[in-house]
């Protein structure tokens, strides 16, 4: 399993794939490791950490791109390291985003990464509806119901969650959500 905290995984060859947990989100899931065999994976946990604090974690001369996941509040720092550092960040998952900045809120068309937003078909209103607001505002964005899940989508269905998050981070532009039952949609 990927290290816990500040630790790069000891799995995956691929792409580098930065995980911002929310604070109080589960810790390290199956999906991590199911992630860590496709990708370098490194997982961290910044509480209430800025995107400044975050970019100078990853500053030079760490990776030069880097794909960036982020699950619940963790959301607001990803979305913030993702304006920027814009030639940096390849793509973006957010799983069940929370916004409460209304500022970063109104910047997010100037996010230039292609990002895909999960939300469990199991999770409240609000959760939807932050889900939709990114989807509306951010240019090149998906965003996927994961079918039966809650917020804690990579804890609850990690499969499911492995499955869109690699497909979309190996093709981005061509990430297309097959109508076929899978682990996504049984």
């Amino acid at each position: 399993m990927a290290d816990e905290g500040h630790g790069e995984g000891s799995g995956g060859q691929g792409p580098l794939l930065i995980c911002l947990q929310g604070p109080g989100a589960p810790r390290l899931t199956p999906a991590h490791d199911l992630l860590a065999g496709r990708f370098r994976l490194i997982v961290l946990e910044p509480p209430g950490a800025s995107s400044d604090t975050l970019a100078l974690a990853i500053a030079r001369p760490g990776p030069e791109t880097f794909d960036l996941l982020a699950a619940s509040a963790g959301a607001e720092a990803a979305l913030r390291l993702a304006l920027q550092e814009p030639g940096r960040v390849r793509a973006l998952v957010l799983e069940a985003p929370t916004l409460g900045d209304g500022e970063l809120e109104r910047r997010l068309s100037e996010v230039t990464a292609p990002t895909l937003v999960l939300v469990g078909t199991r999770d409240d209103a609000a959760a939807t509806e932050a889900a939709r607001r990114v989807k509306e505002r951010v240019p090149d964005c998906h965003l996927v119901f994961v079918y039966d899940a809650g917020r804690a989508i990579a804890a609850e269905r990690p499969e499911a969650f492995a499955e869109v998050v690699s497909d979309f981070l190996e093709r981005h532009e061509a990430f297309v959500i097959s109508r076929a039952r899978s682990v996504i949609h049984p």
